[in-house]
C-alpha cells in the first residue's frame, strides 16, 4: 500500500469521528436538539404506530422499534403523551433538556367483551409461543404475540370452538365455555409436522430480514462507537505517552479501569446505574434510550483498547525524531501532530483495524437491552418460527461475510507496511558506507 492510499485511509477514519462532532454542532447551532421517545409494551416489546404528542402537537408515530426522535427540541417545560389502540395512554410532564431520551410502558387495556388466548409449550417450563394462528369457530382471528404469547379477542359469550396451529407443533383444538373479561392457556406440544433443523425458506427469509433489519442497527452501533472510540483512544494514547504526570496518570486510570471491566457490567451501568445516579444528583427522572446507551458504552470500551494501541504506536516512532524536530524549533504540539503522529498511524492501522472487526462482534451485547441488532433479530425470529437453529446461523454467516473480508483487508495491510518497513531499512542500510582504510 503506497503513501497515498494509507492517507486515504487515514482519512476516512478520521473522517468518521469528525462528521459525529459536526453533527452535534450542527444541533447546538440551530438552536434545537432532539428528544428520543421509546414505547414499550410491559413485556418490553417494542410498539410501532403508537402516536407522540408533544404539548398537545401530534409529532408522528413510532416505527417498528418503537422509536420517533423529534427534531429541533427546545428545552424547557414540556408535555410528551403517547397513545396507542388497545393500550392505556401515557405522559411524561416535566422540564427537559434540549436533547433528552425517554421511554414509555404502556399497559394493555382490554376491550368490553373481551377474551384474552394465551398460548404457552407443554414443557415445564411453559414457554410462550408466539406466531401461533387462532381460529374461533373456524374463522382466523390473528397470531400470538407479546412477551406472553397472548391474543386478545372479542367474542360472544358462550360454547366457542378454538384451534391453535402453528409449524413444528400439534394442532390444538379445543370447546371453551367463553365468559367475556376471561384468560384462557392453551397448552401445545411439539411433533406435530417433522422437524427440520435446517428449514431452507426460514433461513432465506431469516437473511432477508436480518440483513434489512438487524445489520443496519448492528452496523450503525460499530460505526458510530468505532469513531467516537478513535476520537477517545487518540486523546488516552496521547496522555499515556505523555511526560505530563497529571494527564498521564488520568489516561492510565481511565484506560487500566475500563479494560479490567467486563463490556457487560458497562453497559448494564450506562443504562441504569448512570441515570440513577444522574436523578438523585439533579431531583428528576433523567432516561437514556438503549440504543444511546449502546453506543456510550461501546465507545467508552473501545476507547480504553485503542489508547493502548496509539500509546504502542507513539512509543514505537524513535525518539531521534522527536528530538530532531524540536531542533528545528517546533514544539511539542507540532512535533506530535507533524511527525509522530502521521507515523503512528501507519504502525497502528492493523490493530485499529482488528479492534473495528472486535467492535462489530461485540454489539451484540446490545441485544441485553433489546437493542433489535442483528443477533437480537436472529432471536426474535427463532421465538416467532419456533426454530432457533435456523435464524442463528443465518446471523453468524452474515457476521462471517463481513469480518472475513475485513480481516483480510487488515493482513494485507500489515503485510504491505511489514514490507514497505524491510525495504526502507534496506536502503538506508545500503546508503550507510563502511569505513574502508584510508579514512583510520
Amino acid at each position: 500500500m503506497n503513501d497515498r492510499a494509507s492517507r486515504l485511509f487515514i482519512s476516512i477514519l478520521l473522517l468518521l469521528a469528525i462528521l459525529n462532532t459536526s453533527l452535534v454542532c450542527t444541533a447546538y447551532a440551530r438552536g434545537g436538539g432532539t428528544l428520543s421517545v421509546t414505547v414499550r409494551n410491559e413485556w418490553m416489546s417494542h410498539l410501532e404506530n403508537s402516536s407522540v404528542y408533544l404539548d398537545g402537537a401530534y409529532q408522528g408515530m413510532t416505527d417498528r422499534f418503537g422509536h420517533l426522535a423529534i427534531e429541533n427540541f427546545s428545552a424547557g417545560h414540556h408535555n410528551v403523551t403517547v397513545e396507542r389502540e388497545g393500550y392505556a395512554s401515557s405522559s411524561i410532564e416535566k422540564d427537559f433538556n434540549s436533547t433528552e431520551a425517554i421511554e414509555f410502558k404502556l399497559k394493555a387495556v382490554k376491550p368490553e367483551n373481551s377474551v384474552t388466548i394465551v398460548v404457552l409449550d407443554d414443557r415445564a417450563s411453559r414457554s410462550a409461543i408466539l406466531g401461533a394462528k387462532v381460529y374461533v369457530d373456524d374463522q382466523f382471528m390473528g397470531v400470538t404475540k407479546g412477551g406472553d404469547g397472548s391474543l386478545t379477542l372479542q367474542l360472544e359469550p358462550g360454547n366457542h370452538t378454538i384451534k391453535v396451529t402453528k409449524d413444528q407443533l400439534h394442532d390444538n383444538l379445543s370447546t371453551i365455555n367463553v365468559v367475556p373479561g376471561s384468560t384462557y392457556t392453551i397448552l401445545m406440544s411439539g411433533g406435530g409436522k417433522k422437524f427440520n433443523i435446517l428449514d431452507a425458506d426460514l433461513f432465506i427469509y431469516s437473511i432477508w430480514k436480518e440483513i434489512t433489519y438487524g445489520l443496519v442497527n448492528t452496523l450503525k452501533l460499530s460505526i458510530i462507537a468505532y469513531a467516537l472510540g478513535l476520537c477517545i483512544g487518540l486523546v488516552m494514547g496521547i496522555g499515556r505517552a505523555s511526560s505530563n504526570s497529571i494527564f498521564r496518570g488520568i489516561s492510565s486510570v481511565y484506560v487500566e479501569g475500563i479494560r479490567g471491566l467486563p463490556l457487560l457490567l458497562q453497559l448494564l451501568f450506562v443504562n441504569f446505574g448512570f441515570p440513577f445516579m444522574i436523578s438523585d444528583l439533579m431531583g428528576q427522572q433523567f432516561n437514556i434510550d438503549a440504543f444511546t446507551s449502546c453506543i456510550i458504552a461501546l465507545s467508552v470500551n473501545s476507547g480504553a483498547y485503542m489508547g493502548e494501541i496509539f500509546k504502542a504506536g507513539i512509543e514505537a516512532v524513535s525518539k531521534g525524531q522527536t528530538e530532531a524536530a524540536r531542533s528545528l524549533g517546533m514544539t511539542h504540539a507540532q512535533s506530535m501532530r507533524y511527525i509522530i503522529l502521521p507515523q503512528a498511524f501507519k504502525i497502528v492501522l492493523p490493530a485499529l483495524g482488528n479492534e473495528f472487526i472486535a467492535l462489530i462482534k461485540d454489539s451484540s451485547i446490545a441485544l441485553v437491552l433489546a437493542v433489535t441488532e442483528l443477533t437480537m433479530e436472529a432471536k426474535l425470529i427463532g421465538v416467532e418460527y419456533y426454530n432457533t437453529f435456523t435464524p442463528l446461523l443465518a446471523a453468524g454467516i452474515i457476521y462471517l461475510s463481513i469480518t472475513i473480508p475485513l480481516g483480510r483487508i487488515v493482513q494485507y495491510i500489515e503485510k504491505k507496511y511489514n514490507v514497505q518497513n524491510t525495504r526502507t531499512a534496506a536502503k538506508a542500510k545500503k546508503k550507510v558506507k563502511p569505513l574502508t582504510e584510508e579514512f583510520i
